[in-house]
């Protein structure tokens, strides 16, 4: 009776942890996602994949905050954040996670996508529009306020990383990330999108870029090519 217990026990321990990462998915992926969700998915670890990951980074915002109350900055975050959240989850992305006041964001996974990059090179460009859109907004406020988006391609291990007793959270680790974010920081004094030249062979011949040359990143030993994508001038 005492091994009936607890064989019930451990079902719905293994249940609640099916639930807790389902619950997760559904704030990391739009619903028609969730809908193409295999279930087998809850219960893998880590897989080898191909994916394209972008990290868009705020500029400006500490000059910003050294002018505001700490619930006005978070006002702030927290609308901008929102706008930009819809525009990845409308191009199929899955939110990763928030630092600070960056977003890391991923194409390719939790379902196959093979035209990952080319959905986050669209994010990128919407994202930059809702941007622009929020600084007019923002009036006087929105002056200094911009981001840096960085994007990479390449096989990244994706899946459940954490406590198996506490805190799991379904993110993606590898060198294509930390490329990706090192992309971002190189857009200062550049161009506000940058890509790799792995993103833009995976795009395809219909998007224009504009080749920024080679770039010593933080942390790489080697320097990356770096490209910027063109689509129509933006107003700023």
């Amino acid at each position: 009776q005492t091994q009936g217990v607890a064989i019930v026990l451990d079902d719905l321990t293994e249940k609640k942890r099916l639930r807790s990462k389902f619950e997760l998915f559904q704030r990391m992926v739009s619903p028609a996602v969730i809908e193409k969700l295999n279930p087998n998915l809850l219960k893998l670890g880590g897989d080898r994949q191909l994916v394209t990951c972008l990290f868009a980074d705020i500029r400006g915002f500490t000059t910003l905050s050294e002018q505001k109350t700490p619930q006005e900055i978070v006002d702030i975050l927290n609308r901008y954040f929102s706008r930009q959240v819809e525009v990845i989850f409308r191009h199929g992305g899955t939110l990763d996670k928030y630092i600070g006041d960056a977003i890391m964001a991923f194409w390719g996974a939790p379902t196959e996508q093979p035209d990952h990059a080319r959905r986050a090179l669209a994010a990128a460009r919407e994202m930059e529009q809702t941007l622009l859109a929020f600084r007019k907004e923002m009036g006087a406020d929105g002056e200094h306020f911009d981001i840096g988006i960085g994007l990479n391609s390449g096989e990244a291990v994706v899946g459940f990383i954490g406590s198996p007793e506490h805190r799991q959270d379904y993110t993606v680790i590898g060198d294509t990330v930390n490329t990706a974010s090192r992309i971002e920081g190189a857009t200062k004094g550049r161009a506000r999108i940058l890509v790799s030249e792995a993103t833009r062979n995976a795009a395809g011949p219909d998007v224009t870029f504009k080749d920024h040359g080679f770039a010593k990143l933080k942390g790489k030993g080697e320097e990356v090519r770096l490209y910027e994508p063109l689509w129509n001038p933006s107003t700023t």
